[in-house]
C-alpha cells in the first residue's frame, strides 16, 4: 500500500478561519483528496508564535540551515515544511505583497535557501526567472503553490512583486501561482451561487494538481483565474462593499 503524500497549507491571513482565500483553498484542496491519498495538515501562522529575525544569518553558518532561537513555533514549522510533499502557501494580497505575518516566518526560515555567496543572476532575457538561492533543505519532489486572492483584476500588475520576489529565492520552475481575483467582493457580496461557482472550478483544479504530480496546466491557471464578474458589475460590488463595510462585523 502507497503511504500518504503529505499535504501542508499554510494559512497566512490574520483572519485564520475566517480568510477569504481559504474560500478557493478549501476547494482545491477538496479536489486533490479526492483524486489522491494524502494526509492533510492546515497551519494557522497568525496563531503561531513566531519571533522575528535578527538578520545575524547564522542559520547558514549551520550544516542543518536551523535558526539559533529554538523558543517558538519555528523549528515546528520548519520540519513540516521540510519533510512535506506539497506545500500550498495561502494568502491574501496586501499592499501588492505578502501579509507581515507570512514575511515574518520567511524571513526566519532564510536557512532553508542556499546561502548568498557573491552569486549573480543569470544573464540575458530570463534573468529574472532564475533565483539567487533556491531550496537547499526540502524534500526530493516538493511541490510548492501559492494560492493567492485579492481585490483586483489585472493580475499580471499587481502580482508583478509577488512573481519577483519568489523568483529570485526559489527560481520560476520552483513554484507555481495562482491568484483568485475579485475574492473580497465575492465573498461579501458574491452571493451563494457565485461561491459555488468559484468553488466548482478550484476543486477541478485541485483534482489536476493531484493528477499530475502537484502541476497545473496553463489552461488551468487561466480558468482558475478568470474573473467571476463582468468589468462593470464588479466596479458595482466594490462600491457597495466599501460603502457597507462597517455593516459586517466579520470584515474586521
Amino acid at each position: 500500500m502507497a503511504e500518504k503524500k503529505k499535504l501542508l497549507i499554510m494559512v497566512c491571513s490574520p483572519k485564520n478561519e475566517r480568510s477569504g482565500t481559504l474560500i478557493p483553498t478549501k476547494a482545491f484542496v477538496e479536489g486533490m483528496e479526492q483524486n489522491g491519498d494524502f494526509d492533510t495538515e492546515y497551519i494557522f501562522i497568525d496563531k503561531m508564535n513566531i519571533k522575528p529575525c535578527r538578520g545575524c544569518l547564522s542559520c547558514w553558518g549551520r550544516e542543518d540551515g536551523s535558526c539559533w532561537m529554538k523558543d517558538d513555533d519555528v523549528p515546528m514549522i520548519r520540519e513540516k515544511l521540510i519533510n512535506s510533499d506539497f506545500v500550498i502557501w495561502s494568502f491574501p494580497l496586501y499592499l501588492f505583497g505578502i501579509p507581515g505575518q507570512m514575511k515574518c516566518l520567511m524571513d526566519r526560515i532564510v536557512g532553508m535557501v542556499h546561502p548568498y555567496m557573491g552569486q549573480k543572476l543569470k544573464d540575458g532575457a530570463n534573468a529574472m526567472n532564475s533565483h539567487l538561492h533556491g531550496l537547499q533543505h526540502q524534500k526530493p519532489g516538493q511541490k510548492i503553490l501559492l494560492l493567492s486572492s485579492c481585490a483586483w483584476m489585472d493580475l499580471d500588475v499587481v502580482y508583478e512583486p509577488i512573481r519577483k520576489q519568489f523568483n529570485i529565492i526559489l527560481g520560476a520552475d520552483g513554484y507555481q501561482l495562482v491568484a483568485c481575483p475579485q475574492m473580497r467582493a465575492l465573498d461579501h457580496r458574491g452571493g451563494p451561487r457565485r461561491l459555488e461557482m468559484l468553488r466548482e472550478k478550484y476543486r477541478a483544479g485541485g483534482a489536476e494538481y493531484a493528477k499530475n504530480g502537484g502541476v497545473l496546466s496553463q489552461e488551468m491557471v487561466d480558468l482558475l483565474q478568470k474573473p467571476i464578474f463582468s468589468d462593470a458589475a464588479y466596479e458595482t460590488l466594490v462600491v457597495e462593499f466599501v460603502t457597507h463595510m462597517f455593516d459586517r462585523p466579520d470584515n474586521f
